[in-house]
């Protein structure tokens, strides 16, 4: 039996919850919600109650960005890695911050709107807020530390709720949308229980009595009508405005339909809450979100509070195997998990039934069936996929010897013009000696002449079609600086990317990006080979 804490933190309170997974069955041994002062005493408090001191803990990350990255899905997956780090490194730039300072996890998806492309999801913290944050912990078996928005989706049942939004309140608030089943977008909303606590706490000088006091509050609704004794509404009502407004925008960009708003964190404490979002959302259900295993007969307390520690719930799990362990920071990541060569996420494992020993019941003979099947689409297709990936490389040698000819062809040209090159020169210096006017002719650079030409021959080859070069100049000796502009950084990476690959330049480095109206500018810098 696998057991794990997870433990959810943040600038008001912790949450905890303590799971037992046996085989597919799951239990919530114990949760709640701590306020505290003193942080590492209250999560000593909380292993020492659990008694956790040698079991897995899972954590949350805390002051995250979030960015999407396209990339070719023909790319290997060690191209994939640099063109995403490139793309992250050129986002830094633009907004002034130190690459070095981060570190960043990602996971890939379908594009739906390029076939040609996948979708990165790069999740990105920063080193010092990463070490402040698995400090308290450094005495104990901590298994994971990832983000909460990517996390909370471990208590969704995928295959029943394919297309759904999720809204995080905590004391900011994160919507996670799920597209057939696979995270498709991130928003953080800056509104959510922190602005409505600290308001109550101002008051009532206890950040644990203003709690009570959220889940002691009701909203009034057209079924339910005005409810007494809700002296701080005035104070709750406008942070949930400003959050669904924020949520309803987020659900009209959304091209698919979406089946079910999902509301969880410490916001669903306070009562009807998901009441007023479906007010909002005519077509579509809002309601509270439940763990798809939670088993209400066998619950010692009330769902809701269980549910009010959905975060560190959510965390545990990903300490028992469920999860994205790609956005582990506290690993090194690990792979994508792979379909037909493509990588994408989201991709459950296959798992074989357990057979009773003796003869098979008419169940068990069809699951064998359909597994028997499944594996013979499984083989053919991975026949078709070998049969595609050998003429993906013969089509690649093909290109490879064709560019190879055409360089050939330049290296010649490059010859028959340093013969004519010499040639005028020599009759101009006759000629200069029969006039009387001597001129005399600066020496050659360092550079060999021939190697100019090849290296725009190149170039013109491998360039991008939406990269426009601005300017192309040797510096000195053998450096060259290539200016490109293009509207889009990915295409302003991979030119880097093939600059680098195809060994077209050495030691490619690029300046700090700028923008002018829709031009995107850099300034890539390298040296010829030798």
């Amino acid at each position: 039996m696998q057991s794990c804490l997870g433990i959810y933190i943040d600038d008001l309170c912790v949450k905890y919850s303590k799971i037992s997974k046996e085989k597919d069955n799951i239990k919530i041994e114990s949760s709640g919600v701590k306020f505290y002062e003193d942080l590492k005493g209250t999560l000593n408090q909380i292993v020492q109650e659990t008694n956790s001191q040698r079991l897995p803990i899972a954590i949350n990350i805390s002051g995250e960005n979030y960015d999407y990255i396209d990339v070719f899905s023909l790319l290997s997956k060690n191209d994939i890695r640099k063109s995403i780090d490139i793309e992250f490194e050129m986002i830094c730039n633009e907004k002034g911050y130190e690459k070095n300072l981060f570190e960043h996890r990602y996971i890939l998806s379908v594009n739906r709107n390029n076939a040609d492309k996948m979708r990165a999801l790069n999740v990105s913290v920063m080193k010092a807020a990463l070490e402040e944050r698995v400090r308290p912990f450094e005495k104990l078996k901590l298994a994971s530390s990832t983000p909460i928005s990517t996390s909370i989706v471990n208590l969704l049942d995928l295959d029943s709720n394919p297309n759904a939004i999720i809204v995080n309140i905590e004391d900011m608030t994160t919507v996670t949308t799920v597209i057939n089943g696979v995270i498709d977008d991130i928003i953080k909303i800056n509104d959510g229980m922190s602005q409505i606590l600290s308001e109550i706490n101002a008051s009532e000088n206890s950040l644990s009595k203003s709690y009570e006091i959220c889940k002691n509050t009701t909203i009034s609704t057209q079924d339910t009508g005005i409810a007494d004794g809700n002296e701080y509404l005035d104070v709750v009502m406008p942070t949930l405005y400003k959050i669904v407004n924020e949520v309803k925008r987020i659900k009209d960009e959304i091209p698919e339909n979406i089946d079910t708003i999902y509301l969880t964190g410490s916001g669903i404490a306070i009562n009807n809450v998901d009441l007023y979002f479906q007010n909002y959302f005519d077509n579509i259900h809002c309601e509270m979100l439940r763990p798809s295993f939670l088993k209400t007969s066998s619950l010692k307390v009330s769902v809701k509070e269980l549910m009010e520690a959905n975060s560190a719930t959510a965390l545990a799990l990903e300490g028992v195997g469920e999860g994205i362990p790609e956005l582990n920071f506290k690993s090194n990541g690990g792979g994508t998990k792979s379909i037909g060569g493509i990588e994408i996420t989201g991709v459950p494992d296959l798992k074989l039934p357990e057979f009773n020993k003796g003869s098979l019941d008419s169940q068990e003979k069809l699951l064998c069936r359909i597994l028997a099947t499944v594996l013979i689409f499984a083989i053919g297709y991975s026949v078709l996929s070998y049969f595609v990936s050998n003429n993906l490389v013969e089509a690649s040698n093909q290109l490879a010897v064709e560019r190879k000819n055409a360089q050939t062809q330049t290296i010649k040209a490059s010859q028959d013009i340093g013969m004519l090159q010499a040639a005028a020169d020599t009759y101009t210096e006759r000629y200069n000696k029969l006039t009387g006017n001597d001129v005399e002719v600066a020496e050659e650079g360092t550079i060999v002449k021939n190697a100019i030409p090849i290296f725009l021959q190149q170039v013109m080859y491998s360039m991008p079609e939406e990269v426009i070069l601005v300017s192309i100049e040797n510096t000195s000796g053998n450096k060259m600086s290539i200016v490109a502009k293009s509207k889009d950084y990915e295409q302003l990476g991979l030119f880097k990317v093939i600059l680098y690959t195809d060994g077209i330049l050495t030691n490619v480095t690029s300046t700090t990006s700028y923008k002018e109206e829709d031009e995107i500018y850099v300034t890539i810098i390298g040296e010829l080979p030798e």
